[in-house]
């Protein structure tokens, strides 16, 4: 276990260490241009003179964009004159927002205009990976001094153009490349984590694995969407439809990691009340997802404020489980805490900014993939620590069971069989059997003269003696007092006669020397019913008596079914 966790924080850190790096480098060798968007609200039906190239009046470059509310919208970007070269051009990128359509206007220092249309159903042409939209800026001799944006139907819900920048194509290249190692190494995490989880569920069967499954492969189909790989793989998709479907997988993975802390912290989330909160906190977000998948761009705001809140509330739901585990004494919440504070901080940070409370952030609107892969990391820690406890668990448990099971089948002093596991075990073989009855001589006088201590050495010593002539698929039993029994297939007799297993008995050393003899009757027959079964019983016991009544410390065989005996010395 603590090897597993040195390991895991070396790959940990190493990963941080890749992050911060990747950051840092794609940070510093970046010469991108961030834009300041200015924003008009556009009528429904713009006029010819109220289109982008109009006189730039009534342009607000302060407010908050999302304070406007949905609708056609005019963005404006002033820039200092650029004149990119023709072997690297220039690229707009913005973040992918709810819109219906743009059209997108380079002005260049001489006059001239260069212009690009879109909708959401031809936005995958211009789609990168993050979700990012990537607009060529045609290279001109004149620099380029401005870019006008006209939206259509925005549904500004953060914002009418978010994140816009200025780069050039080598650069946008190099970030594109460090967001493909950053997908494809989660996507690696996450591939490993369900394969090895449904792995132990499949072999163990507890259900929080089955949950943490869940959790991971619905994490991966909502990074597939939310990413924007889903349009590179399917162009024909509408971007509104896939924000659509971002929604509903978002909810349905933040319903399987609440199932997930459920099942793990399992008595903690007993309780009715907390079952009936997380119950209704699940099923407020889910509501608010097909909602906004179905009515949407209907009172889009209200439906997102709706779908905001039900993710907050299912939040606040995990509390009362952690606060019980905490009650409980649970080993595993500081770890746990320590393994899902990431995504707990993002989304929270993703709830503020659900509600406007947060600008936009590129991180904050990716940054579960951090958050997750560190908690993936650590919640593999976790499950291998619970895990091992409930292997342990069920192995002492599986070891107290085979414990209480061969207490109450076997004689507790000498180890031997008691008589009902020997009668249950006896009885339905197939076949001829030889049934042995052995009784101790004169036993009764030596715990009178020696006492029960030594009377209790003498029947352990005889049930080893009996048991080191036992051959393999016999029975050996103490049936009571210092009665013992063999039974053997009659096809093996010749390997255990009678006499050998009086001579080891005459042959064992025995307490303070005594010299101890025993009395044997033996019988031929099947076992195989409870009546075959008590027939050779009294022929073997008729037979032992007869051995007893010719004097002891010999054998005597029952000749037949019938009750003939015959002494053999």
């Amino acid at each position: 276990m603590a090897g597993a966790m040195e390991r895991t924080w070396k790959l940990l850190g190493w990963l941080l260490a890749a992050l911060l790096l990747g950051g840092g480098v794609s940070g510093s060798a970046s010469a991108a241009v961030p834009l300041q968007a200015c924003i008009a609200r556009l009528p429904e039906a713009p006029t010819e003179a109220e289109r982008l190239l109009a006189a730039p009046r009534h342009y607000d470059c302060a407010a908050r964009q999302a304070e406007r509310g949905p609708g056609n919208y005019a963005v404006r970007f002033d820039l200092a004159p650029l004149s990119p070269q023709a072997d690297d051009p220039l690229v707009l990128r913005t973040s992918s927002v709810w819109q219906d359509a743009e059209r997108i206007v380079y002005r260049y220092a001489d006059g001239t205009t260069e212009a690009l249309e879109w909708n959401s159903a031809t936005a995958a042409r211009y789609m990168t990976i993050g979700a990012i939209f990537e607009f060529p800026v045609p290279t001109h001799a004149a620099p380029l001094e401005a870019i006008h944006i006209e939206v259509t139907n925005s549904a500004n819900l953060r914002g009418v153009v978010l994140g816009a920048e200025l780069m050039t194509r080598s650069e946008s290249f190099a970030l594109k490349a460090w967001l493909v190692a950053l997908y494809a190494g989660f996507a690696g995490l996450s591939l490993a984590l369900l394969t090895y989880n449904s792995a132990l569920w499949v072999a163990l069967g507890h259900r929080f694995q089955l949950a943490y499954c869940a959790m991971v492969g619905l994490l991966m189909a909502y990074t597939f969407t939310s990413s924007g790989i889903a349009m590179l793989a399917f162009p024909g998709l509408d971007n509104n439809d896939r924000l659509r479907i971002n929604y509903v997988l978002l909810a349905v993975t933040a319903l399987a990691a609440v199932q997930f802390v459920r099942e793990f912290f399992s008595d903690a989330a007993r309780g009715a009340r907390v079952r009936r909160f997380t119950m209704a906190a699940g099923a407020m977000l889910m509501l608010g997802a097909v909602l906004f998948a179905l009515l949407a761009p209907w009172q889009i705001h209200l439906l997102d404020r709706f779908y905001s809140f039900g993710g907050l509330v299912l939040f606040v739901a995990i509390v009362p489980v952690l606060w019980q585990a905490r009650r409980q004494g649970d080993r595993y919440l500081g770890l746990f805490l320590l393994a899902w504070s990431p995504p707990i901080l993002i989304t929270a940070a993703r709830t503020a900014y659900g509600f406007g409370l947060l600008p936009y952030s590129f991180w904050l609107d990716n940054g579960n993939l951090v958050a997750l892969a560190i908690e993936s990391l650590l919640s593999s820690l976790l499950i291998i620590a619970r895990l091992r406890v409930l292997s342990s668990e069920r192995d002492l448990a599986r070891e107290g069971e085979q414990s209480a099971l061969r207490l109450a089948r076997s004689d507790p002093l000498t180890g031997l069989l008691n008589r009902r596991a020997f009668i249950d075990r006896a009885v339905g073989r197939p076949g001829m059997h030889r049934l042995m009855l052995i009784d101790i001589d004169s036993f009764k006088a030596i715990n009178d003269r020696m006492g029960h201590d030594v009377g209790d050495d003498v029947l352990c010593d005889i049930a080893r003696a009996i048991q080191s002539v036992r051959i393999p698929g016999s029975l050996a039993v103490r049936m009571g007092g210092e009665e013992f029994a063999l039974l053997l297939p009659l096809a093996s007799q010749a390997e255990c006669p009678p006499d050998r297993v009086l001579d080891a008995i005459r042959d064992k050393p025995m307490p303070h020397g005594l010299a101890v003899t025993a009395s044997l009757g033996f019988a031929d027959g099947p076992v195989g019913s409870q009546d075959e079964w008590k027939r050779l019983y009294r022929l073997a016991d008729a037979a032992l008596y007869r051995a007893k009544a010719d004097g002891r410390d010999r054998s005597c065989r029952a000749t037949g079914f019938a009750g003939g005996i015959a002494a053999r010395a």
